[in-house]
């Protein structure tokens, strides 16, 4: 089993990216009369979602709404995949999204830059979605479900294509990758700043205004269910603003990129008492991108969070 019940009308499917269970989360709302899948997954993981949607009895060529919150890979990568099995499904996109998910080659090639070859084979190659099955959104748009109402939001800072998504009825919030990674199978929540885009003051921001939302629980991608919204949010933007202190420290004392990632993973062994053989390895994919994200951040002259 891949799909777990949250509430009557939510729902979560594992997409087990790179074979891991705990990683990388799609949600599920059923409404009424239609049926909206958040976020979709790498492309080599569409199957599990597949697989996910039919333990849910969710019909594919009944889903009527795919909401990609941002066109990163283990976002929007099965888009266009899951597409094929979806004829009638609009994708709901930020209008900054709508073009790459059109044309995914940009995005190939940046994140083929970033993580080779052999990696970008694991996560899969995005498909060119029509632009007709597109409707592009921008500060806030409402989609009615028939007695669901999902609410977009934008929300950038981790991209400048995001976009959270509020479950009203229920008050259950989607935030994307506005707030940090909480995988159940680490014991600290890891700040996911990636490049090209990572804009840390803007983030900030998107946080406050998904606070404002009030919601009852979170449904992170990274990974699961959290009713301590407070203490989520709270913490994001704590260790944010720690890794963007501590990566300027380490790139003033002009460490190699690669030398930064390896401190900063010292100092997460030295919090969490963890050795690094221990660490998942979809962990330490992660940590080298946030770090990576946080340098190109400071490359551009940006001031710091707080400033």
């Amino acid at each position: 089993m891949v799909s777990t019940r949250i509430t009557r009308r939510a729902f979560m499917i594992d997409t087990l990216g790179f074979g891991n269970s705990g990683a990388v989360a799609v949600y599920v709302v059923k409404g009424g009369r239609k049926t909206a899948v958040i976020d979709c997954g790498y492309a080599s993981s569409f199957g599990n979602v597949m697989q996910g949607l039919r333990e849910l009895r969710v019909e594919p060529s009944k889903v009527d709404y795919l909401i990609p919150t941002h066109v990163h890979l283990d976002h929007g990568g099965a888009t266009g995949h899951l597409l094929k099995y979806m004829p009638r499904a609009k994708v709901v996109a930020h209008e900054r999204a709508a073009p790459h998910l059109a044309d995914p080659r940009k995005v190939i090639e940046g994140w083929t830059s970033l993580v080779g070859e052999k990696q970008m084979q694991m996560y899969g190659a995005p498909l060119p979605v029509d632009k007709e099955r597109i409707e592009a959104v921008g500060e806030e748009a409402h989609i009615d479900l028939g007695g669901a109402t999902l609410r977009t939001l934008y929300a950038p800072g981790h991209a400048p294509h995001q976009v959270a998504v509020l479950f009203e009825e229920e008050h259950l919030l989607f935030p994307a990758d506005a707030v940090g990674m909480v995988f159940p199978a680490f014991p600290t929540l890891l700040p996911t700043t990636p490049p090209p885009s990572f804009d840390p003051p803007t983030l900030i921001r998107s946080l406050e205004l998904l606070r404002q939302t009030d919601p009852k629980m979170l449904l992170v991608p990274h990974f699961g269910v959290r009713k301590d919204v407070g203490l989520i949010i709270d913490r994001t933007r704590e260790k944010t603003e720690e890794w963007v202190e501590l990566v300027r420290r380490l790139d003033y004392s002009h460490m190699s990129p690669e030398q930064v990632v390896e401190e900063v993973r010292r100092s997460i062994i030295s919090e969490t008492g963890i050795p690094i053989g221990s660490f998942p390895g979809y962990v330490n994919v992660m940590i080298r991108l946030s770090v990576l994200g946080i340098l190109a951040y400071l490359k551009r002259g940006a001031p710091g969070p707080g400033t």
